[in-house]
């Protein structure tokens, strides 16, 4: 399964994007500009923390060494900027830039989506983009 998060602007500390799973439009996403990933690919692997089941593998996939539990990055719920976790990805449905809503309901789809790849034993990657209209507000 591939999941594309494709950022498409930012407002104040947060950067908004749509996530796709294999082409489809499933939710939108929020992360902090200061913890935001790097554009490129990750493996998603499994967490052993129950509240946040999966994270973004932050380590080269060759290299075999791991990415330290502290910045590890997590798909998480969430409506806005205020009150985050360190290094998650919000995930919901975009109101406007730097809000979310309906949080809860998208990262229950995710995580069933998700969770079926890991019972299934197949690859989650997950390709982090910059749309060409990038839209900055201050």
């Amino acid at each position: 399964m591939e999941i594309v998060i494709d950022r498409f602007g930012s407002y104040h500390h947060a950067v908004s994007g749509r996530l796709l799973i294999d082409g489809q439009h499933v939710c939108d996403t929020l992360e902090e500009d200061v913890h935001c990933l790097p554009e490129g690919e990750y493996a998603l692997q499994r967490n052993s923390k129950l509240a946040l089941p999966y994270y973004i593998r932050l380590a080269d996939v060759d290299s075999g060494v791991d990415s330290p539990v502290d910045s590890r990055v997590s798909f998480s719920r969430g409506n806005g900027i205020h009150g985050w976790r360190n290094h998650c990805i919000i995930v919901g449905e975009c109101l406007h830039l730097g809000f979310l809503i309906h949080s809860e309901a998208c990262y229950d789809l995710l995580i069933a989506r998700i969770r079926m790849q890991f019972v299934r034993h197949h690859a989650v990657v997950v390709k982090i983009s910059r749309s060409p209209d990038f839209l900055e507000v201050a």
